[in-house]
């Protein structure tokens, strides 16, 4: 049980861990798709759009191919709600950021606590003051939700590189880390107050604008969006592990109305990690060749032993908004 430093006892993090446990499939043998919601409490979208993503799994398996192929060959890891003291506070209609701990401020103000998404235990640095929107905490990973997942984190994905600022993970690292904001329809990669070139920021970058299709977000390379902050979420996954690490900001604003989630931000980002949970394997690689849609089978009902056609569009422009437009590959598949 979590314990707000300060204060009273506070609310568990609850994850789901999605994978087909019974097909004798060793779970090291699979890769693995992180995604976090509601680190920032007043951003409400986040939580029900993790959430709904793991309903879609779990309702389509065994009916959707796809969806049944994701769950038996890989394992999908979800924090629904990574600041739920904080998400409390939220609920009553308060735009509250940080989470609720009492030591910093006063323990009786409406500006307490600590901004998670500033406190996590890479290139952390003193940023803000306790009462402001982005205090970073005294030190690195001070905050007990950012200890339990990073602990999870670090326990459960590969480590593809060292933790400093110019070695990059090899071309088969597998894994993709993602922390889901709003508002600000862009998709952010790590180091963002870090000017380019840094390691694997081509790939990462192509990456990005891949999930940027289906949304039509802006997607910018890690030191594209000219953030001087660190410490961030994505910054951890890159930077302690390797994994293509990217935040996706959702929608227009923090109490988004809920027919503008449930026609465009819920169905469009659907998709988006859809494609991330596919891309796992083989990140760094996978966004540079072109992809294959539209299978169709000839004759669709084949009898025993006859042969079948497989007819498909290969598309190599598949991309979203983005800073620059990556080159067209040349593979053949």
């Amino acid at each position: 049980e979590k314990a707000t430093p300060g204060g009273l006892a506070g609310y568990d993090l609850m994850l789901l861990r999605l994978t087909n446990t019974t097909n004798g499939i060793p779970s090291a043998d699979k890769p693995r798709l992180w995604v976090m919601g509601s680190i920032h409490a007043r951003e409400y979208v986040t939580a029900e759009t993790v959430t709904r993503f793991a309903e879609h799994l779990l309702a389509n398996y065994g009916i959707d191919p796809d969806v049944t192929w994701l769950l038996d060959y890989h394992e999908i890891h979800l924090l629904l709600v990574t600041n739920p003291d904080g998400r409390k506070h939220a609920e009553t209609g308060v735009l509250w950021r940080k989470n609720t701990n009492e030591n910093y401020c006063s323990p009786t103000s409406s500006d307490r606590g600590a901004d998670l998404n500033r406190n996590c235990d890479f290139e952390w640095e003193p940023y803000g003051t306790p009462c402001g929107e982005t205090y970073a905490g005294p030190y690195a990973a001070s905050e007990p939700e950012t200890q339990a997942w990073q602990d999870w984190v670090m326990n459960n994905f590969p480590d593809w590189r060292p933790d400093d600022l110019v070695t990059p993970a090899p071309d088969n690292a597998t894994g993709i880390f993602i922390d889901v904001h709003s508002y600000q329809e862009t998709v952010l990669g790590a180091f963002v107050w870090r000017a380019p070139p840094f390691p694997n920021d081509v790939q990462s970058h192509r990456l990005g604008r891949k999930l940027t299709y289906f949304t039509s977000y802006y997607a910018y390379p890690g030191g594209g969006y000219g953030g001087t902050y660190k410490s961030t979420t994505k910054d951890f996954g890159y930077g302690r592990l390797g994994m293509p690490a990217f935040t996706f900001e959702l929608g227009t604003t923090f109490f988004q109305s809920c027919s503008t989630f449930e026609q465009t931000i819920y169905p469009d980002n659907l998709q988006a990690l859809l494609y991330a949970a596919r891309a796992v394997r083989a990140p760094y690689t996978q966004s540079s060749g072109p992809e294959v849609g539209s299978p169709v089978a000839l004759p669709s009902t084949p009898n025993p032993g006859e042969t079948v056609t497989v007819n498909a569009v290969v598309d190599d422009t598949r991309f979203g908004p983005g800073e620059s437009s990556p080159p067209i590959s040349t593979e053949v598949i």
